[in-house]
């Protein structure tokens, strides 16, 4: 083609379009090239013939030796991809010359070269785009390289990991961190910061363990500026025309501002992530090559310190070699490792041969299945080191090597374990075997190999060892929970309802995993709905409807508290109408009286007894109401003389004989009786503060009820009798004084201060008169000065 114009201009004017792109004059080559935006832009159908003429030219459009040109030819080349249906076609042709020659040119002409290329991934050629753009990666200039790799960053931004997946380009992007130009190393950096944002940094690190450390920290100081569940969360924005059912709902739901709208975007993102394994894309590596020449020698040496040498040797080269070559030989390799594991008595040279272990096992993944067995036996029983770094180094080898196994060739291994003679051993392999039962579908867990698991793990539900009963129970929730109940409980009916429960609450706490330990989601298991409630499990749901009122008194939704006290002590009714039961709790919801009693003892309070069964008479608490100064040291006959004179209600309830108990006092006190027929007993020894106090005479009306108070408003001071049951122990709680009733029905309380208060009762009553003993007026009595 001829760079200049040449020629008469007349000439190639006249020309039709397809010759006019291929004249060898550059302006009339320019001139064909906007002519054919026009007619692409212009044809009625992507099938029109008139795209198929220009199927072979397409390929020399993007090589045009004058750039002005080469400008436009690109314009028309856009114009062709996104409009014709044929397009597709010359992708082999026409993507290879917009790498070399569009890609290190103008800014312009490098915009434009993104444009068709991305819009050869619209038109579904990713997987060939995504090959020249690899391929480009190598090229001897860094402009190029630096628009390929910019190039897939965009085009996985754009359209996402599933459309441009990511491995095929990630091992050729690692490597271009230490690249020599600075800007094909920052925007390597930027890819990877991308790929970042699709796989996350758990899939992502290991295929970048090898960098530098510098780079490391530079690339995660950018990572952990990213909020991945916000801003700067990954979505696609550019879909394939495959895909535009999928553009018009994400464009719907933005739209919406609904909480279900939201959703749906979301699960459209997720489903646009490539499900990426970076175990895939490593190489594998044969380290039987790579070990000491004396690794077995030196493996069984009497020194432990050459033992760990050469194992500490091991474990670097399987860290730096992740992934294992699956035919080679490993038998003698593990077999030397299980040996120190079962035998070896030094515990760091054990820890380490069981990491050694994790590592094979997780670099041959599925190849490690004859070895499975056989490692799972001796890390089950070397359980029994009770040290937790061990214990935690074979839990990682166990979970390591089951997904190579499954549940039927390790019953046998498992049900001798079950049964070993150390606890932790049991404890730790049934903690295992409940891991391996959240991973079990009915598929991999038949009722065969289920009827093997379970008696050993029942025999473990009633071990000496808590450890191991919670394990069992644990264990056995979990088959629960993965099985179903239908599947369980006929195996288990020999169980009492107490361990039944038990295995029912560990069923609906158990999380089921999927084969590489991660949580599934499923519906959860139901429980049997004749399933007896233990009392626990129904004191904590009743706890739990408890509703604070405003008051501050506590009521629950169904019934109170005192509902419920009264129901224990008496047998409940049939049925209760629902009317009844409201106003209970309408009552509870109210503040307690103010009276000389309790509302909940007044509620209880049986009828009295007759007049033949003895009743001991107390006299309560002395109360602050109606206070006067009192003075110590009163006469007898003083006291006598006020009592006589003092105005006394009638009382109309009886007052039963006294019973003389045999109770013993004070002995640092001295006690003063006025009668062979005195009674003694324990009250308060709290000094009578300079007031005149009120003091009443009731009856108990329950054995068990306290009838002391303290008296706020005299800080807590209080002088009164209390007699016992005569079937009931003597209370020790209170503080010991001296009291003494008299024959003629005289009460003298002397406390520590020698202040005395007594009260006269007249004696002839009715004595079978059913009347409540509460009903009894208080006495008022009044001290004088001495």
């Amino acid at each position: 083609m001829a760079t200049s114009g040449g020629g008469d201009d007349n000439e190639w004017q006249k020309l039709p379009c397809d010759e006019k792109v291929q004249h060898k004059a550059w302006k009339a080559r320019m001139t064909g090239y906007e002519e054919c935006v026009k007619l692409f832009r212009t044809q009625d159908s992507d099938k029109s013939p008139e795209f198929s003429k220009y199927l072979g030219l397409i390929k020399k459009f993007v090589i045009d030796t004058n750039e002005n040109a080469r400008e436009k030819a690109l314009d028309a080349v856009f114009a062709f991809v996104e409009e014709a249906q044929v397009a597709g076609k010359t992708v082999g042709e026409v993507a290879p010359g917009l790498i070399s020659k569009c890609l290190n040119g103008r800014a312009k002409m490098k915009e434009r070269a993104f444009d068709v290329l991305l819009m050869y991934v619209e038109i579904e050629k990713q997987a060939d785009i995504e090959d020249e753009l690899v391929k480009g990666l190598e090229n001897k200039q860094p402009k190029i390289v630096q628009a390929c790799v910019e190039l897939l960053r965009k085009g996985l931004s754009e359209f996402g990991s599933k459309v441009l997946p990511i491995k095929p380009f990630i091992k050729q992007v690692v490597p271009l961190l230490d690249d020599r130009d600075k800007s094909v190393r920052d925007e390597a950096k930027l890819l990877l910061v991308e790929v970042y944002k699709w796989i996350g940094k758990q899939t992502l690190l290991p295929l970048i363990q090898n960098v530098k450390p510098i780079q490391l920290q530079e690339l995660q100081t950018e990572f952990d500026k990213l909020d991945l569940n916000g801003a700067d969360k990954p979505r696609q924005t550019r879909f394939l025309r495959s895909q535009q059912d999928l553009k018009q709902k994400m464009e719907q739901t933005q739209a919406s501002t609904t909480v279900g709208a939201s959703v749906a975007i979301e699960d459209v993102n997720v489903e646009m992530q490539e499900d990426l394994d970076p175990f895939e894309m490593m190489e594998p590596v044969n380290i039987l090559d790579r070990l000491p020449k004396d690794f077995f020698d030196k493996i069984e040496s009497k020194q432990w310190k050459e033992r760990k040498e050469v194992l500490d040797d091991l474990i670097t080269i399987l860290t730096q070699n992740p992934k294992l070559v699956p035919d080679a030989d490993y038998f003698e390799l593990i077999k030397a490792l299980k040996k120190i594991i079962s035998k070896d008595s030094n515990v760091p040279v054990a820890l380490v041969a069981a990491k050694c272990l994790t590592a094979l096992a997780k670099g041959l993944r599925k190849a490690f299945k004859s070895h499975a067995v056989g490692v799972l036996e001796v890390c089950l029983d070397r359980f029994r080191e009770k040290k937790t770094n061990v214990i935690e180094a074979l839990r990682e080898t166990c979970d390591a090597v089951y997904p190579s196994t499954n549940l039927d060739p390790l019953s046998e291994v498992a049900v001798a374990v079950l049964a070993h003679k150390t606890p932790i051993v049991r404890q730790c392999t049934e903690q295992f075997l409940t891991k391996c039962f959240a991973m079990a579908t009915q598929t991999t867990l038949p009722k065969k190999v289920l009827k093997l698991y379970l008696p050993p793990l029942i025999k473990n539900t009633g071990d000496a060892d808590p450890s191991v009963r919670d394990s069992a129970f644990e264990s056995l929730g979990m088959l629960w929970k993965c099985l179903g109940e239908k599947h369980i409980l006929p195996n288990i009916t020999d169980l009492d309802e107490l361990k039944l429960n038990k295995i029912k609450e560990y069923a609906e706490k158990a999380v089921l995993l999927n084969l590489r330990g991660e949580p599934r989601s499923t519906a959860a298991v139901t429980t049997a709905s004749t399933a007896v409630v233990p009392k626990s499990a129904a004191s904590s749901v009743n706890s739990a409807t408890m509703t604070k009122k405003p008051g501050g008194s506590t009521v629950a939704k169904s019934d109170s508290i005192a509902d419920k006290d009264e129901e224990s002590a008496t047998p409940a009714p049939a049925a209760k109408p629902a009317a009844a039961a409201k106003k209970k709790t309408a009552t509870t919801a109210k503040p307690a009286a103010t009276t000389s009693e309790p509302v909940e003892e007044k509620r209880r309070e049986p009828r009295p007894q007759k007049a033949s069964t003895p009743i001991i008479g107390v006299v309560s608490h002395i109360t602050s109401s109606r206070v006067k100064q009192s003075v110590t040291n009163i006469s007898s006959s003083t006291l006598n003389g006020k009592l006589n004179s003092a105005k006394v209600r009638p009382i109309t309830a009886p007052v039963l004989s006294m019973k003389t108990t045999n109770v013993q006092s004070n002995p640092q006190r001295p006690v003063a009786f006025h009668s062979t027929q005195a009674i003694e007993t324990k009250v308060r020894s709290k000094p009578i503060s300079s007031t005149v106090r009120r003091s009443s005479l009731t009856t108990p009306c329950s054995p068990s009820l306290n009838l002391q108070r303290q008296s706020l408003l005299t800080n807590g001071s209080t002088s009164s009798l209390t007699t016992p049951n005569i079937q009931g122990p003597l209370r020790s709680d209170t503080p010991p004084s001296t009291i003494t009733l008299t024959n003629s029905t005289t009460a003298i309380l002397r406390t520590s201060s020698n202040d005395i208060i007594s009260s006269s009762i007249n004696s002839n009553l009715n004595t079978k008169s059913r009347i409540p003993m509460r009903a009894i007026p208080r006495i008022m009595i009044k001290k004088s000065s001495a």
